[in-house]
């Protein structure tokens, strides 16, 4: 084998291992950043989910969307991990082992009652997690958990989803007016896919999915690059307390992010 060639194969190779290094980093650089949560219940620090890989924790928060007025506390198996959470609180994420465990809703400081629901949820190690709580139609409470997917959005996007919790409504269809459509088809009690956006200022319209008419208008809804959201819709149709979004917004720290002015 010719010098030239031998030399081509040692630069390839080398090439290679560069690139591969550079993937791993990046990817080891997004799971060890920490991230601070925003909502209208505070701010709260996440610790990086490779942290929590490597103590074999995971990452769990709640959101109360029940709008029937009552304080709740939240279980997992008998212990109370979050307590005394009023509708449309959001919770800090807490640390718990990757296991699995029966989360339950009871009214707040009432050790011997009945559940008001449960839900079995097998956690893995380094995994971010959202129980939202919320209510039926026929006034039953339902918890359901979802996966948070916390990795950084591509360079000058914002990541966001939608989670369903008034399902009073039906299905819905979410709008960014004068923009595209951001979310077609979201069953009630469940969540969209997280959708990369440019950063923007808009007006979020959430319409009876395959319908023109807006159930709910929200102006001036900040995305901001860098940044993972969370819009959770909560309330009645009719009646108070009204149809409105919780945002949650996920940042990442030390990261740098546009602001629309």
């Amino acid at each position: 084998m010719s010098r030239k060639l031998i030399l081509g194969n040692v630069i390839l190779t080398i090439t290679v291992s560069v690139l591969l290094l550079t993937a791993a980093c990046s990817t080891e650089a997004d799971q060890t950043r920490n991230t601070r949560t925003t909502s209208g219940s505070g701010d709260s620090t996440a610790p990086a989910a490779a942290n929590d890989n490597q103590r074999d924790n995971a990452l769990v928060r709640v959101v109360a969307a029940m709008p029937n007025g009552r304080a709740v506390d939240v279980l997992a198996d008998d212990r109370v991990v979050f307590s005394d959470l009023d509708y449309k609180t959001v919770t800090e994420y807490r640390e718990l082992p990757d296991d699995r465990f029966t989360f339950r809703v009871r009214p707040a400081g009432q050790a011997g009652s009945q559940p008001l629901a449960e839900n079995s949820e097998g956690l893995s190690s380094g995994s971010h997690y959202t129980l939202v709580a919320y209510d039926k139609p026929d006034g039953k409470v339902e918890l359901v958990a979802f996966s948070d997917n916390l990795t950084p959005p591509p360079s000058g996007k914002a990541k966001v989803r939608i989670i369903h919790a008034a399902p009073e409504i039906g299905d819905v269809d979410v709008y960014a007016v004068g923009r595209d459509t951001l979310f077609t088809g979201i069953n009630s009690g469940s969540e969209s896919s997280y959708s990369d956006v440019d950063p923007m200022e808009v007006t979020l319209q959430i319409r009876p999915e395959g319908k023109s008419n807006a159930l709910l208008s929200v102006n001036k809804v900040q995305f901001e690059a860098g940044k993972v959201y969370t819009i959770v819709v909560v309330g009645h149709a009719q009646g108070s307390p009204p149809l409105e979004t919780l945002r949650i917004e996920d940042r990442f720290l030390g990261t740098p992010s546009s602001r629309i002015q």
